[in-house]
């Protein structure tokens, strides 16, 4: 007995159709042919699909970084700081000269003054270690601030050049992805050739293969040029 692969209905032998469905009777070669060219083109759709979706996404790989190297250094606390160094030793230097030229300057003035050797000497030394005193102060002050500042430079330049060089790091990995997806590609293309022989070029696209495998399904066709007939 044999029945009507559609609706199982009974049919006799010799019948072309189903009487109840009215399905064309296929043989069993020419069915396994058809099965064998719908996963044919199911694969096919596959790949298709999948360098659809990649040819959307790569980008030219001269947009990446060949190489994942740290173009921009970071700098030391030294390179900041060393004007400061120079700017206490040099307002030291010259805040104590001038206490001592003002003190000799004044010299008449406090030997007038002073009554006593004693006195001119501890007036010359009192002025003498005020200077020295003030230098100090004002060297401390110049090394204080100098350190407040070159470590807000020091760490706004670093804090960038690690941005930037987070920056190359992930172009670089993502131009490794990008070629990846361009292998991917180009091995889809070849595994693709062996299927383009059944389908015509205007038809190679996912959803007219899709559409293709639909009505083969639902046979309302028996072959891949009667389905594009039909689209």
């Amino acid at each position: 007995m044999v029945y009507c692969r559609k609706c199982a209905a009974p049919m006799t032998e010799g019948d072309l159709v189903c009487t109840r469905c009215g399905t064309p009777v296929v043989n069993a070669v020419r069915q396994s042919e058809k099965d064998e060219r719908i996963k044919d083109l199911e694969e096919y759709r596959t790949l298709l699909s999948e360098n659809e979706e990649l040819k959307r996404m790569i980008k030219p790989q001269s947009e990446f970084p060949m190489y994942d190297s740290s173009d921009y250094k970071k700098r030391s606390f030294i390179r900041y700081f060393w004007p400061f160094i120079i700017g206490a030793v040099a307002a030291y230097t010259i805040i104590y000269i001038l206490s001592i030229i003002i003190t000799f300057s004044s010299l008449e003035t406090i030997v007038t003054t002073s009554r006593s050797a004693e006195r001119v000497s501890s007036r010359l030394l009192g002025d003498t270690y005020g200077g020295l005193f003030v230098g100090i102060i004002v060297a401390v002050l110049i090394i204080v601030i100098g350190i407040k500042i070159s470590k807000s430079k020091q760490n706004a330049f670093n804090s960038n050049a690690e941005f930037m060089n987070m920056q190359i790091t992930e172009k670089y990995r993502a131009g490794l992805k990008n070629q990846k997806m361009i292998d991917i590609y180009q091995d889809n293309i070849n595994r693709m050739r062996k299927y383009e022989r059944f389908v015509p070029e205007p038809y190679r696209t996912s959803l007219q293969v899709d559409a293709i495998i639909k009505i083969l399904k639902e046979d309302k066709a028996q072959t891949i040029d009667e389905a594009i007939a039909l689209l």
